[in-house]
């Protein structure tokens, strides 16, 4: 009778404490560099930014990011509540004198519906330089 009890009340708490819940949390796959392209004329200040939503699932893609030809750029994401922060990190390696246009991209998957502010950041600089807001249905 006593482990009769005991076995209720283990299954009342896993209930109590989610074990029913079909909820998944984000998951940041991994981060895409095109290889060089080629050259046109590029301003710093051209910012091509494109956000796509695929069901739960939203792609960040940075076209023309410009990177050291010679290091590999990586997009981090951080998540936190209904904010998306991205920060393009060259990768340890041996720079060159060399900037080339390149194709930046990471997808997130499993995001759960809302409204959503993504920001782009460079390295550790403390202001973004691209920001703007996504609906996931």
């Amino acid at each position: 009778m006593h482990q009769r009890g005991v076995l209720s009340c283990v299954l009342v708490l896993v209930f109590l404490v989610g074990g029913c819940q079909h909820s998944s949390s984000p998951i940041v796959g991994q981060s895409y560099q095109s290889s060089c392209k080629a050259i046109r004329e590029i301003s710093a200040l051209d910012i091509d930014v494109e956000l796509h939503v695929d069901g739960r699932n939203l792609t960040i893609l940075h076209r023309d990011a410009l990177t050291n030809c010679c290091l590999t750029t990586a997009m981090e994401v951080v998540l936190k509540a209904n904010n998306i922060d991205v920060f393009e990190r060259e990768q340890p390696g041996e720079a060159c004198r060399c900037l080339c246009p390149r194709d930046l991209s990471v997808t997130i998957y499993s995001l759960s519906p809302g409204l959503y502010t993504v920001r782009l950041y460079r390295d550790d600089e403390p202001e973004p330089f691209w920001e703007g807001v996504v609906q996931i249905k």
